[in-house]
């Protein structure tokens, strides 16, 4: 399986342990007939994206903490 993700705040062999760690997993799944060979080429093909930053998403959120006061 390819190399998916890249997280800055670890080092790699931290990156390096996290990455086996989810290969085991996905063989898990894989021996308890949880996945098909076919589900797992689908989910690694799929793109990561980045999760939105506050400051994409400011406007989802309502100031209704600091209105003035009627």
């Amino acid at each position: 399986m390819n190399r998916f993700f890249e997280i800055a705040c670890l080092t790699q062999e931290e990156q390096e342990e996290i990455h086996r760690e989810i290969e085991r997993r996905i063989e898990e799944k894989k021996k308890l007939g949880l996945l098909s060979e076919r589900e797992i080429l689908e989910i690694e093909a799929m793109k990561l994206r980045p999760l939105p930053d506050i400051q994409d998403v400011q406007s989802v959120y309502e100031d209704h903490l600091f209105r003035p006061k009627k």
